[in-house]
């Protein structure tokens, strides 16, 4: 599987001259499969230059994704009107979701960006074609993959994703904030073993107590939290919009002297494992 990085911040953009080396996108990633099957993850601002590549990649060929929700804050939902992939006829994209029990409210939650007076196309006249998949707890198949969804705390509901193929596992754990005892048995299933761990660190240890009940974790957590689940390799991920890349160096520069094997996510990232 080949795993790249569209966006990385977390909260909010932040388009700014001091945080172009990690970027300023929010929350996306890319995934293809072994046979070149397309997972997204979270439709952050990132997207938008996802779907510019996809476009690019596929010419006039039908564009075929699976796109992935981890929650539907604004942070990881405000790219995908502008996802140009989305205005073609041709294409069609299956989203998936977990934890609502009733597929229109997620429709809702995405069509509201697209609702008169914020945006001038109305989310349901859109040209592709679409599914909406309500995932409950558990493990599925999709494409090629085998996937666990499992629910995080963090406010009005997030889940956290185990992707498997062939032997090798990518855990997507964004916006969750350790201390209930459920979330973290879940998180630590979601993460054995894993080979490429995506974990939320948006904060330094000293800032979490201005933070309590607002769903995230430290650089220090997502640390702890792959060492103690075995994976092989860590991603910080979902920047604080605060934090500047020299911030974020520093962050990466103290988590490796705790797990050699760590990265900071930055937009155009690419892993194979």
């Amino acid at each position: 599987m080949r795993i790249r990085f569209w966006g990385v911040r977390g909260s909010t953009p932040t388009p700014q001259l001091e945080n172009m080396r990690y970027g300023g996108n929010t929350s996306c990633v890319e995934i293809r499969t072994d046979s070149n099957e397309i997972l997204i993850l979270d439709g952050g601002t990132g997207i938008r230059l996802l779907g510019n590549e996809l476009q690019r990649e596929f010419g006039t060929t039908p564009i075929r994704a699976h796109i992935f929700f981890s929650h539907f804050h604004l942070d990881h939902i405000q790219g995908v009107p502008f996802f140009r992939p989305l205005y073609n006829p041709k294409n069609h994209f299956t989203f998936y979701f977990a934890g609502r029990r009733d597929a229109n409210l997620v429709i809702d939650a995405l069509a509201g960006m697209m609702a008169n007076p914020y945006f001038p196309i109305d989310m349901s006249k859109l040209p592709c074609s679409r599914e909406y998949v309500d995932l409950v707890e558990g493990t599925f198949n999709v494409a090629d993959t085998k996937i666990l969804v499992l629910p995080l705390n963090h406010p009005q509901g997030c889940v956290g994703y185990r992707i498997m193929q062939n032997g090798k596992v990518i855990s997507y754990c964004t916006d969750m904030e350790h201390g209930t005892d459920w979330s973290d048995r879940n998180v630590r299933i979601l993460a054995r073993d894993s080979d490429f761990l995506i974990a939320d660190a948006q904060y330094n240890p000293e800032e979490l107590h201005e933070h309590v009940g607002w769903g995230h974790s430290t650089w220090k957590q997502a640390i702890d939290l792959g060492i103690e689940s075995g994976a092989k390799r860590i991603v910080l991920y979902h920047h604080d919009p605060y934090h500047e890349d020299t911030e974020v160096d520093s962050i990466l520069q103290k988590a490796k002297l705790l797990f050699p094997d760590v990265i900071a996510a930055s937009e155009g990232l690419v892993v194979t494992i």
